[in-house]
């Protein structure tokens, strides 16, 4: 295993050359990660549609179903104790194409943070709302795997998620097919947190990936590079960023960013605040400067308490999601891994490139940068410490590779103060000694700026066992929703794929076609 390991590390750093076609691309004389095509695909779909072709339904049809079939018999072969092992020790893995987060903080390298937002993004998607008719209709979520292709692939939300995918490409091919990208994703994330010493009950196996991305559409384009040669479908290629339905608050900066509206004009339901968003805008709302709560000379005047409605509005009343299982996928999410905003852009037009690679220097592998952080000519520019993703930039907790409580205990125990990362982006730091080098967003602070929120923030700070269970449950509600099957427990019911883990004993337990086996000898982190 170790050997297989070391083997992919040097082959990430290797250079590689352009293949015949029908073979993958390699990242040919430049810093991408081997394989990346296959966990990105550059257009709608792998195969253009022919002539005359219909577009996949949206209703998961007879297309669906066939797929389905294909896959759940491929399923059965799936070794999921191997498949844990592997992802297991490709966590504590860094390889040199995108380094794995952790020293940076002064903490382990880890990939749990990655592939938790990376399953996040992916399963984030779903979105369950009522027509016109009053009839509720489910789209979206992790099934499909469709954030490989255009248009979830352009989404700034995603941004350098394209590494992550091709990161997971050769345990992908690994497994032959008796994986799914959709399952892989998930699992990757499930399997972070528990190597990280999180909380993790069950999961279950059973999403089958789509060929294109068309399902993708009905959540809004951003960006549309790989829309040039979709026509035969009657896809428009036009951006639906900016919104034309919108709202802002009512003491907020009217230059601020704007919210959309649930309902757009073109019928589409826009449930997160922004397409390319996958929930809110995380440094929140800005006050004007005539508002009560402005306090001039402050670095920033964004505002917690106006977060909190966003959060709120965006989480329960589009998505569905209770008050408690907000704050425990936040405290959750935000308890591994960091945001990423280290270098100060001096070149604004080349600050952060476009999708799906995400690259101001093509097929450099190095992510959005303008060189200015870690060296124009050097390999190490936009990666690694010096990566910007969103630009907000430090780790929420001390040991953001490890599963702690100190991100709840921090917003309770520090002060936070205005401050800005090294890209621009308005955030919130602390003298705290404690927790002088972790951070907090807008976002965060609304769980400390709302009387329900609070509550129950709080209580996760007080009964760290009651936090574990409520984040365990509601991230196996957040990766098993999706159109396919729009309720959490519908994956098990028709696929019966599923493990759970049982902390008390410490076992690893399969269950597969109504018969439970155990499986011993399976190192856990906990």
């Amino acid at each position: 295993m170790k050997m297989m390991l070391a083997a992919v590390a040097l082959l990430a750093c290797g250079a590689w050359g352009w293949p015949s076609q029908g073979q993958s691309r390699r990242a040919a004389s430049s810093g991408r990660c081997p394989f990346f095509d296959e966990g990105t695909i550059p257009g709608l779909m792998k195969v253009l549609p022919t002539k005359g072709s219909k577009p996949p339904t949206l209703d998961n049809g007879a297309d669906y179903a066939a797929a389905k079939k294909t896959y759940y018999e491929k399923l059965k072969s799936l070794d999921i104790k191997a498949l844990y092992d592997e992802l297991a020790q490709f966590m504590v893995q860094s390889q040199g194409c995108w380094p794995a987060d952790g020293p940076q903080d002064g903490d382990g390298a880890s990939y749990a943070g990655l592939m938790g937002r990376l399953a996040w993004h992916c399963a984030g998607t779903f979105r369950l709302v009522k027509d016109k008719d009053g009839k509720e209709m489910a789209y979206g979520g992790c099934e499909g795997g469709r954030m490989r292709f255009f248009p979830e692939n352009e989404w700034r939300d995603n941004t350098n998620l394209d590494k992550a995918r091709a990161l997971l490409v050769p345990i992908y091919q690994k497994f032959k097919g008796a994986v799914s990208w959709g399952d892989l994703i998930a699992f990757a994330g499930a399997v972070g947190i528990k190597v990280a010493g999180g909380p993790m009950k069950k999961f279950c196996f059973g999403r089958v990936d789509d060929d294109s991305g068309y399902r993708s559409l009905q959540l809004g384009k951003q960006g549309v590079n790989q829309c040039k040669n979709v026509t035969e479908w009657n896809v428009t290629c036009e951006s639906e960023f900016p919104c034309k339905s919108f709202y802002r608050h009512e003491d907020q900066v009217t230059s601020d960013h704007f919210m959309c509206n649930l309902t757009q004009p073109s019928g589409r339901m826009q449930a997160s605040h922004s397409v390319g968003l996958i929930y809110v805008y995380p440094m929140g709302p800005s006050l004007k400067n005539t508002s009560a709560n402005y306090k001039i000379g402050a670095i920033h005047n964004r505002c917690p308490k106006l977060s909190a409605l966003d959060v709120r509005d965006t989480f329960k009343n589009r998505m569905g999601w209770t008050d408690r299982e907000t704050v425990a996928l936040i405290g959750g999410g935000h308890t591994l891994g960091r945001m990423h905003g280290s270098c100060k852009v001096t070149d604004k037009n080349k600050a952060w490139g476009e999708g799906p690679f995400y690259e101001v220097d093509k097929d450099s592998g190095r992510g959005p940068t303008d060189g200015s952080c870690g060296g124009l000519n050097s390999m190490d520019a936009g990666k690694g410490s010096h990566t910007v993703t969103s630009g907000f930039d430090g780790a929420w907790t001390t040991k953001p590779s490890t599963w702690t409580y100190d991100y709840f205990n921090g917003l309770f125990d520090a002060e936070w103060e205005p401050c800005q990362s090294a890209a621009g982006n308005d955030q919130w730091c602390t003298r705290n000694e404690k927790y002088a080098k972790t951070y907090r967003l807008t976002a965060d602070l609304a769980l400390i700026n709302d009387p329900i929120f609070s509550k129950i923030s709080q209580e996760y700070k007080n009964d760290t066992a009651k936090f574990n269970s409520d984040f365990a449950d509601a991230w196996f509600k957040l990766v098993h929703r999706s159109a396919a099957h729009p309720k959490q427990d519908d994956l098990e019911k028709d696929a019966n794929k599923c493990i759970t883990w049982q902390e008390t004993a410490g076992a690893f337990s399969v269950l597969q076609a109504g018969m439970a086996l155990a499986l011993s000898a399976l190192a856990l982190a906990w």
